[in-house]
């Protein structure tokens, strides 16, 4: 695999890290939107075999999510490196048919938000507004295909070839 190939899943999640901070006036309603759009890219990336996504590029995207938005520290780096271990585990199961990636990210997105939605209530020692977590997983589910589909586009899936010859052990 040659170099560009593997910075591929890096710098694409860090051009959409640097546009999930970004300040675009959103209401407080929605502050988790844009922080949970990487979460996209790390199923999608995650699930891929030539490329996969290293470890240490998810959780330095989560630590500039955390350090550019004064965020607590370590908050976003956690919920993205939840949201890459799920990917990997439940993203075997689809890897080839994009309706079945879609599902396994919706598993991913529910517990990815139950978690934050938890570590943020831990971090107030009350129970957090679930209507910015609830919107942000449906700004999510809807943005999924669109993000899903630059990753395939940029870095197509193999296609599996079929035994055209039906010979035993080829």
């Amino acid at each position: 695999m040659n170099l560009p190939r593997k910075l591929l899943p890096g710098l694409s999640l860090a051009a959409l890290t640097i546009i999930a901070v970004l300040p675009w006036g959103l209401a407080a309603s929605y502050r988790f939107v844009l922080p949970l759009l990487p979460v996209i890219f790390i199923h999608e990336w995650a699930i891929r075999n030539p490329s996969p996504l290293p470890a240490w590029a998810v959780f330095a995207s989560g630590l500039a999510v955390d350090i550019l938005t004064a965020g607590p520290l370590g908050y976003w780096s956690l919920i993205y490196l939840v949201a890459y271990v799920l990917s990997v585990e439940v993203g075997t199961l689809s890897r080839s048919e994009p309706a079945l990636r879609w599902v396994s990210f919706a598993i991913v997105l529910v517990l990815v938000v139950a978690v934050a939605w938890s570590i943020a209530s831990l971090y107030f020692f009350e129970a957090a507004e679930m209507s910015g977590f609830l919107w942000a997983a449906l700004w999510a589910m809807l943005a999924y295909p669109l993000l899903a589909a630059f990753v395939v586009a940029v870095d197509p899936l193999p296609q599996r070839r079929m035994n055209d010859r039906l010979e035993r052990g080829v």
